[in-house]
């Protein structure tokens, strides 16, 4: 008998939870959460926020908007938004929904919302954390990049040709000192440039990408010519020379 009584209820359960969420499915509207201004992170929310239901517009009527199933707001009127400020309810943990009357008649409950309601003062907190985190890790990436470029540039790669490599990312010319230096793929990618430290001056430039042409002239303006450079060319012209000769003959 037992049995049988613990079968039914959880066949009850079932069945149940089976047809909420099938309700749920076939309702034609959803609700929305959207921050207007202050603090969000997952499901803790500060400051002004609005909500509105998604769906076909044109069908509704009316729109009235739940918190803990008391009444926020009726909205009868297109876009059928609510805006409220999370500072005006108790902190915790509320249940928003919405209730959407059509101009034919049908009335739907939409799908709840449950949001944490954060103080002021909490979310300060959490954003200051958030900001200081966010700067720790560019500071560090700046570092990083810093002592990539540097060592990068102290010791260049060469060509066949005897021309700098430049990498991935290119050459690019700094704007205050003038010496041309490695893009590293730390930088902070803009529209059309790259926000870089020069390791030769330690400016904090936006570093555009530059020609083959502009980083030879560069180049030329900034540094003497390497040791690896200047073999390169002894071997030219050690070369060159061997093919003067030859065009002579001794009598």
């Amino acid at each position: 008998m037992k049995k049988r009584i613990i079968l039914l209820l959880v066949l009850t359960t079932i069945f149940a939870l089976s047809f909420n969420a099938v309700m749920a499915q076939e309702s034609p509207y959803t609700l929305r959460i959207m921050r207007d201004w202050g603090y969000g992170n997952g499901p803790d929310i500060n400051g002004r926020m609005s909500l509105s239901v998604k769906g076909d517009q044109d069908l509704i009527q009316q729109v009235t908007f739940f918190i803990d199933g008391e009444v926020m707001a009726s909205v009868a009127a297109s876009p059928f938004k609510h805006q409220f400020d999370t500072n005006n309810f108790e902190p915790g943990l509320h249940r928003l929904t919405a209730e959407v009357k059509t101009s034919s008649g049908e009335t739907h409950t939409t799908n709840g919302l449950v949001s944490n309601f954060v103080e002021k003062s909490e979310a300060n907190q959490s954003m200051l954390k958030i900001l200081l985190l966010i700067g720790g890790i560019v500071v560090a990436s700046m570092g990083i990049q810093f002592l990539m470029q540097k060592k990068a540039n102290k010791n260049p790669k060469y060509d066949e040709n005897g021309r700098v490599q430049y990498g991935v990312f290119g050459g690019a010319i700094c704007p205050s000192c003038g010496q041309p230096f490695n893009r590293s793929f730390l930088g902070i990618n803009l529209v059309g440039v790259r926000l870089e430290r020069c390791p030769h001056c330690g400016k904090l430039v936006a570093a555009r990408r530059a020609s083959p042409e502009q980083l030879e002239s560069a180049e030329r303006r900034s540094r003497p010519e390497s040791a690896e450079q200047a073999s390169v060319k002894s071997n030219l012209d050690k070369e060159q020379d061997i093919y003067d000769d030859s065009k002579y003959t001794d009598l």
